[in-house]
């Protein structure tokens, strides 16, 4: 098991693809999370009118708002992003004809699968990590500039934040990686992986709130759990201004085990279909 971790890990950070997606995600997030706030802080400055409008923006981009913006950006953006790495990881192997031989090697198939799984989950926290890292860096040259205090979050609500994101992101890997299997293609599993997520799932959390019957459904999807995740860790719900995904929630306990239920069904779905299934 541990030679295949290491294999799909020397693999996956040979890939260029991989690296460009981690790398798009993380301009993003910047992007998004904390340039176009500030941006926008600057244009309504001005305006005596704004002013209260142009100091929320300012703070929300300055670290004592680092977990709540951080978290923020997961659950639509991010988990979009995080389906494309899972679909190429695996469906890349397809694509080449990698898994063909190496089926026929020593290593079993389960093992060979758990071990590409595994390295994916190791890809996600680094997505995570990397993601408030650079958050966290461009909010401190922010209140340097501004003059503002470093009021930085405790070590522990950071941790928290981090482990929710990785949570997160390893759920959609886990979709995009079974999607990958099923399809035996990269685009086709994207495709099917982001119309999921962006539209099907957030269509159904929509319609929820006019029909109480699909309350219990949307409990237990991918993309709103996420954002119920976000909203426990206090970053403000879409209905209240916040960012697109987020949802309210009074504690994390249920999303968090609709998550965890999504890696394990996903990643155990995925390897049982390549194990069973003939590779052709």
């Amino acid at each position: 098991m541990i030679a295949s971790v290491r294999a799909a890990w020397f693999a996956d950070r040979k890939r260029p693809a991989v690296w460009t997606v981690t790398l798009t995600w993380t301009a993003l997030a910047l992007a998004f999370g904390i340039g176009v706030p500030y941006l926008v802080h600057f244009a309504l400055a001005g305006d005596p009118k704004e002013a209260e409008a142009a100091a929320s923006l300012l703070d929300s981009v300055l670290p004592g708002q680092l977990v709540t913006t951080g978290i923020g950006l997961f659950p639509l953006f991010g988990g979009a992003i995080v389906v494309i790495l899972g679909a190429l990881v695996v469906g890349n192997e397809y694509r080449w004809g990698t898994l063909n031989l190496i089926f026929t090697q020593r290593p079993r198939r389960t093992q060979v699968m758990l071990g590409h799984a595994i390295a994916l989950c190791g890809l996600t926290l680094l997505v995570a990590v990397l993601t408030f890292v650079a958050l966290a860096a461009v909010t401190t040259a922010i209140a340097l500039v501004e003059g503002r205090e470093l009021d930085l979050p405790t070590p522990g609500r950071l941790a928290a934040a981090i482990a929710a994101a990785w949570l997160i992101c390893t759920a959609h890997a886990a979709l995009g990686y079974l999607l990958a299997v099923a399809f035996r293609s990269t685009a086709t599993a994207i495709a099917v992986g982001l119309v999921w997520t962006l539209v099907l799932e957030n269509a159904i959390s929509g319609l929820a709130l006019v029909l109480s019957p699909l309350t219990a459904l949307r409990n237990v999807l991918l993309a709103p759990s996420s954002g119920a995740l976000a909203g426990a860790l206090g970053a403000r719900s879409q209905f209240d201004g916040g960012t697109p995904g987020v949802l309210d929630a009074a504690n994390a306990a249920l999303p968090v085990t609709v998550l965890v239920g999504y890696v394990v069904v996903m990643f155990g779905l995925g390897t049982w279909l390549a194990a069973r299934r003939d590779v052709g």
